[in-house]
């Protein structure tokens, strides 16, 4: 007797505990799902999403939606990302005059993380950055992009690793991007994103104080700690015991592990990578980056290549995640500077040279510069002038912010502006399809998908796709245009 007594006390506890256990980590136990039917979004639950998500359709007609019903309650998901402080927090913000104020934790306040640029994020940063809505518009949606493979023209990948590190390795890319089902745009906005246009230490086989010499390690994979030294070594020594001993090795081993470890366990966009709030691979632990704005930074290079290529009317599906007990209204942008703003659209700049972006309007430091052609989002616009001319504050895609001018002084005598939205852009140069000043392969491949029907042209398009000037858009013209690119033929 006193045996099943004792055996039904220990049971008593077990299950106390189990049951203690199933409740504090409620959410790995939660039942997801995906719909296509936006018309059954219930506005009352997860309020803007299906009038933006409609908005987006009604310029795109094909863009396709899914929602992701995560079941996760909002508040719990930001405690659980709002974590690590002291240690390592699961989100952080590089340290410029851009990203202070509320967007630093009052917990961790000015301590530095990772190599000592980086602040722990706020909860008011967290929340502003997993709110689906903030992003739903057209510069910041593809960070919702399902990133599984929709093919690939090499030409097109070429204009984005132009004059960076990954140039000449594009074919590679391509071949190790197929292999792993894995959308290779995506890719190498990743890997700018990790390495920037010149690379780094782990791309260049040099090693760093003398270890790793021969290894590279171009996702940054196992690149963890608390400073410049150990973060290297640990990226490095990763390298090595994989064995990559080139560049080529480094990117293919690394599509490969991004594939399994992520995109096939169903953190199938930059959004799911950075938040870990898809249930099949477990949450909040499987989280590529610890960068608040990576996934953003992403998408903001891969719509400027659809911009580029004149795809963004082209079919495009995002996986857009919901969540229980959301704010009725879409959370505030964290304060910097004493503003903010909801208006954002995109421009390309129109100037001879470069453009200074500046800490304030007129400002007198320098915070970055923006070339001819560049696009980029802006996201205030200006409603009264400083200094003789109105200043719009603007985001490039590696994350500067800042102010520019949107167009010259008025005291100037010939006026220029310097900020065109895109949808104003009308190309005069015969072949130059996509308006940017130069004939390229993005323009034949607008051409290519004219003749196609998956995308149309406005008028101001259809005049310079029509090389040959027989009046209308065919093979030909598209044979000339590639022609001019690849031998230098004249139009």
């Amino acid at each position: 007797m006193k045996k099943i007594t004792a055996l039904t006390l220990i049971l008593t506890v077990l299950v106390t505990f189990l049951i203690a256990v199933i409740f504090q980590n409620k959410s790995y136990a939660v039942t997801q799902s995906f719909s296509t039917n936006i018309d059954s979004i219930d506005n009352s639950k997860y309020s803007g999403i299906k009038d933006k998500i409609k908005s987006l359709q009604n310029k795109y007609p094909n863009w396709k939606f899914k929602i992701l019903y995560t079941g996760l309650d909002w508040n719990e998901v930001i405690s659980k990302e709002f974590t690590g402080h002291g240690s390592s927090p699961k989100n952080l913000v590089y340290k410029t005059s851009n990203y202070q104020g509320e967007w630093i934790c009052p917990i961790c306040k000015d301590a530095g993380y990772d190599n000592g640029s980086w602040r722990c994020a706020s909860e008011q940063a967290i929340k502003y950055m997993m709110d689906p809505r903030c992003s739903l518009n057209e510069s910041d949606i593809f960070q919702f992009e399902e990133l599984t493979n929709a093919g690939c023209d090499i030409n097109i990948l070429k204009t984005m690793t132009k004059g960076t590190y990954l140039s000449g390795h594009e074919q590679g890319i391509i071949n190790a991007s197929n292999n792993n089902n894995v959308n290779a745009y995506y890719i190498v906005a990743r890997l700018i994103q990790e390495q920037g246009n010149d690379g780094t230490v782990l791309t260049s086989g040099k090693g760093y104080n003398g270890q790793g010499i021969g290894y590279y390690n171009a996702f940054n994979i196992a690149a963890s700690g608390n400073s410049t030294p150990e973060i290297l070594a640990n990226a490095l020594a990763y390298a090595q015991k994989k064995g990559w001993t080139s560049l080529e090795a480094s990117i293919d081993g690394g599509i490969s592990f991004l594939a399994k470890q992520y995109i096939q366990k169903g953190q199938n966009t930059l959004y799911l990578q950075k938040f870990d709030v898809e249930a099949t691979n477990g949450l909040y632990s499987n989280q590529y980056m610890q960068n608040i704005l990576a996934a953003q930074s992403e998408g903001a290079t891969l719509r400027n290549t659809y911009i580029n290529m004149n795809s963004m009317s082209s079919s495009h599906t995002f996986i857009i995640p919901v969540y229980e007990n959301m704010p009725k209204e879409c959370t505030r942008r964290p304060d910097s500077n004493g503003t903010s703003s909801t208006e954002i659209d995109i421009v390309k700049i129109n100037v001879d040279e470069s453009l200074r972006i500046r800490n304030t309007p007129n400002g007198n430091t320098t915070v970055g510069w923006l070339y001819k052609n560049e696009i980029v989002t802006r996201i205030e616009k200006a409603t009264t002038k400083v200094a003789g001319t109105y200043w719009d504050k603007v985001q490039k895609a590696d994350g500067t912010i800042g102010y520019t001018a949107r167009e010259t002084y008025e005291n100037e005598g010939r006026y220029k502006l310097y900020l065109i939205p895109i949808t104003n852009i009308a190309p005069t140069i015969k072949g130059d399809v996509n308006g940017d000043g130069q004939i390229s392969p993005g323009d034949y491949v607008l051409i290519k998908n004219y003749i196609l029907g998956s995308i149309k042209l406005n008028e101001a398009q259809k005049r310079v796709a029509d090389v040959n000037g027989d009046g209308q858009i065919s093979p030909g013209d598209y044979v000339l245009v590639k022609n001019n690119i690849l031998y230098g033929t004249k139009l």
